[in-house]
C-alpha cells in the first residue's frame, strides 16, 4: 500500500504536490480552529454559571435567613415566663378548676399574642401532654392536615428540645413544611415537656417573596427547591419541576425548544435549589457568531488557497522554463544566449539555477569545441610523429657511416664523438623504458661528457664518485645528462677559467641523494618555484629542470624531486630519489 502510495505521489506534478500540501495544511488549520471553536462559549457558560451561582446563594440565604427567624421565635416562645408558668399550672391543676381554666386563658391569650410576631405562615399551634390544644390560623380557609398529629409530637420529642424541620407531602400536590419543638420547664431546670410547639410556615409565599425580590433587583429567576429528602418544596413552572436534582454545577438543556441553562446548588442546610436561565438569546447569538466566524473562515481559506495557486503557479513557471531548457539541450544542445535572459539579474534560487546551469551548457560546449580541436590536433601529432620517426633512424645511419670513415682515415676524435653521439641518439629513442637504473643513466651522461670533453678539452674537468650501492637503483631516464648539460651552459660557457662539474651520489637515511655541482656564477635557489608560478619563464634548460622534477615527483611521490643550493661561485643542483632496486627490469638498459 505504501509503495502505491509512493508510486502515485512520485508521479504527480510539483504544482499538485505544492497545492495538496497547502490543502492539507489549511485543512489542518480548520480543524484545529473548529476544535476551539466552543472554547471560548464554555468560559462565558462558566462566568454565567459563576453569576448565577451568586444570585442563587443570595436567593438561598434569604430563605435560609428567614427560616432562622422562625427558629429564633421559637425559642422566644418557649422561654416566655408567661408561657412557662401557665403552662406549668396546666400540667400540675386539676382540670377544668378555676384555676385551671384561668392559666389556660392566659396561654390562649398569649398565643394571640405570639400570632402577630408571623408575616408568612399558617398557623401556631401548642399542645400539652394532656392533651390540651392551643390553635392560631393566619390563613381564612382551614387545612385539617395542619393539626398536630401524634407523630408530629414523638419527632420532636425525638430531638431533646431542639427545633427540626418536617416535611410532609401529598401525592407530591401540597407541601408542608412543620417546625416542631419540645416546650420544657424552665423553672429549677426540671425540663419536663410543658407542651408541643408546632409552627407551619407558608413556604410558597416565603420564595415568592424571595422571587419577587430577585426580581426587582433585575435577577429573575425560574427555580425548584428540594429538600434533602428530594421531596420538591416548589417549583415556579412544571419546566423546572421535570428537572431531576443531581450534583452541583450547570449543563445545557433544550426544554420546550427553548435553550436553557440548567444551574444546581446546594444549601449549608442541604436544600437543593434548580434554576433555569433563558438561554435562547445567548445560543441565538453565538450560532450567529459561530455562523459568521466559519464564514470568514472558509472565505479566508478559499483566498488564500487561491492565491496560494497564483503564488505557485508563478513560481513553477520558471522550473518548467527550467526544465524546457533540459529538454531543449538534450535534443539539440541549444544554449540560450546570457545577454538576452530574463534571469541574469534575478537574485532568488530559480535565477540562480538558470544562471548555473546556462553557465554548465556553455561550459559544456566549449569542452565539447576544445575537446575536438584536441583530438584533431593529436591526429594530427600523430600524423607527424609517423613522419618524424624516419629521420632519427636516417640520421643514425648517417653517424654510423661517419664513425666508419673516421676510423678508416684514422680521425679518433672524430670516431670517439660520433661514436657517443650515436649512443646518446639510440637512448633518446628508447621509448620503450621510462625507468632505468643509475648506472644506465651515467652510461648516457658519460657519452655526452666525452662528446663535451672533445669539444672544450681542458677547459672542463667532470668528476664521478657514485656509491656503488647505489648503480642498480631505479632513476627516471635522462635525469642525469640534463642537469649536467644545464651545469655545461650556465657554467662553462659564463667563464673563462677551467669548469669543474663533480657529480656525487650517496645513500643517505634510506634516500639517494645525486649531486651534481659546478663551480659556475650560480643561478637563482628558488628557480623550481619561479618556474611553477611563472615568475621565470621557462626555456631551454629550465623546461628541462622543471620536467625532470615533475617526472621525479609523478614517479616516486611528492617528497621526491630536484633542490638547488647556489652559493657565491658554487651551484649544487640534488635529485632526491627513493632507495630502489633494479629487481623488475633485469639490472639492465638499452645504452
Amino acid at each position: 500500500m505504501m509503495h502505491f502510495i509512493r508510486r502515485i505521489w512520485g508521479n504527480i506534478s510539483v504544482r499538485a504536490k505544492f497545492l495538496f500540501i497547502l490543502l492539507l495544511a489549511m485543512v489542518l488549520v480548520l480543524t484545529g480552529v473548529l476544535s476551539t471553536f466552543r472554547m471560548p462559549y464554555h468560559a462565558y457558560d462558566e462566568q454565567l454559571y459563576k453569576s448565577s451561582t451568586q444570585v442563587i446563594t443570595l436567593f438561598a440565604g434569604e430563605i435560609q435567613s428567614e427560616l432562622e427567624d422562625v427558629q429564633e421565635i421559637s425559642m422566644r416562645i418557649l422561654s416566655d415566663n408567661v408561657l412557662q408558668k401557665n403552662l406549668s399550672l396546666l400540667k400540675r391543676l386539676p382540670i377544668n378548676t378555676t384555676a385551671w381554666v384561668e392559666a389556660k386563658n392566659e396561654v390562649a391569650d398569649r398565643m394571640v399574642d405570639f400570632s402577630l410576631w408571623f408575616s408568612s405562615g399558617f398557623s401556631l399551634q401548642l399542645k400539652t401532654p394532656a392533651g390540651t390544644t392551643f390553635s392560631r390560623y393566619f390563613r381564612i380557609a382551614y387545612v385539617p392536615d395542619s393539626d398536630m398529629t401524634d407523630e408530629r409530637i414523638e419527632y420532636a420529642a425525638n430531638h431533646d428540645g431542639r427545633a427540626v424541620w418536617r416535611i410532609e407531602s401529598q401525592d407530591g400536590e401540597m407541601t408542608h413544611l412543620f417546625l416542631l419543638r419540645e416546650i420544657r420547664e424552665i423553672e429549677e431546670m426540671r425540663l419536663e415537656t410543658l407542651a408541643t410547639l408546632q409552627i407551619e410556615l407558608d413556604l410558597k409565599t416565603i420564595i415568592e417573596n424571595q422571587l419577587y425580590a430577585m426580581n426587582e433587583l433585575g435577577t429573575p429567576l425560574t427555580c425548584a427547591v428540594y429538600s434533602p429528602e428530594g421531596i420538591c418544596l416548589y417549583a415556579s413552572d412544571t419546566h423546572v419541576r421535570q428537572i431531576v436534582p443531581s450534583s452541583d454545577g450547570f449543563t445545557r438543556i433544550r426544554q420546550a425548544q427553548e435553550d436553557a441553562l440548567c444551574v444546581q446548588y446546594t444549601a449549608p442546610n442541604g436544600w437543593r435549589y434548580v434554576t433555569l436561565t433563558d438561554y435562547s438569546d445567548i445560543s441565538a447569538t453565538i450560532g450567529q457568531v459561530a455562523a459568521r466566524s466559519l464564514t470568514i473562515d472558509l472565505v479566508v481559506i478559499a483566498g488564500a488557497l487561491l492565491l496560494s495557486v497564483l503564488l505557485v503557479t508563478s513560481v513553477l513557471k520558471h522550473l518548467h522554463s527550467l526544465v524546457d531548457k533540459f529538454d531543449a539541450f538534450a535534443v539539440d544542445g541549444f544554449v540560450e544566449d546570457p545577454d538576452t535572459s530574463p534571469y541574469r539579474e534575478r537574485g532568488d534560487e530559480m535565477g540562480r539555477l538558470h544562471r548555473h546551469f546556462d553557465r554548465m551548457a556553455r561550459n559544456y560546449h566549449l569542452m565539447m569545441k576544445n575537446n575536438f580541436e584536441q583530438q584533431e590536433l593529436l591526429r594530427e601529432k600523430q600524423i607527424q610523429q609517423l613522419r618524424a620517426q624516419v629521420r632519427p633512424h636516417f640520421l643514425n645511419n648517417v653517424l654510423e657511416s661517419i664513425y666508419c670513415m673516421a676510423q678508416q682515415e684514422g680521425s679518433e676524435r672524430i670516431a670517439t664523438m660520433t661514436e657517443a653521439l650515436g649512443k646518446m641518439l639510440r637512448a633518446s629513442m628508447n621509448d620503450k623504458q621510462d625507468i632505468v637504473t643509475v648506472s644506465q643513466d651515467l652510461q648516457t651522461t658519460g657519452d655526452y661528457i666525452r662528446i663535451q670533453q672533445i669539444r672544450y678539452a681542458d677547459r672542463m674537468q667532470v668528476q664521478i664518485d657514485v656509491d656503488e650501492h647505489i648503480l642498480d637503483c631505479m632513476i627516471p631516464a635522462m635525469t642525469i645528462q640534463p642537469l649536467v648539460e644545464n651545469a655545461v651552459h650556465h657554467a662553462l660557457e659564463e667563464m673563462t677559467e677551467v669548469c669543474r662539474i663533480h657529480i656525487t651520489g650517496i645513500l643517505q637515511d634510506r634516500e639517494i641523494r645525486l649531486t651534481i655541482e659546478d663551480n659556475g656564477p650560480g643561478m637563482d635557489e628558488d628557480i623550481l618555484a619561479k618556474l611553477e608560478s611563472g615568475e621565470v619563464k621557462a626555456e631551454g634548460m629550465g623546461i628541462g629542470m622543471r620536467n625532470i622534477d615533475q617526472r621525479i615527483k609523478h614517479t616516486f611521490g611528492e617528497q621526491y624531486g630536484i633542490t638547488v643550493h647556489s652559493e657565491e661561485e658554487k651551484t649544487c643542483v640534488t635529485v632526491h630519489l627513493p632507495e630502489t632496486r633494479n629487481l623488475s627490469k633485469g639490472g639492465t638498459g638499452n645504452v
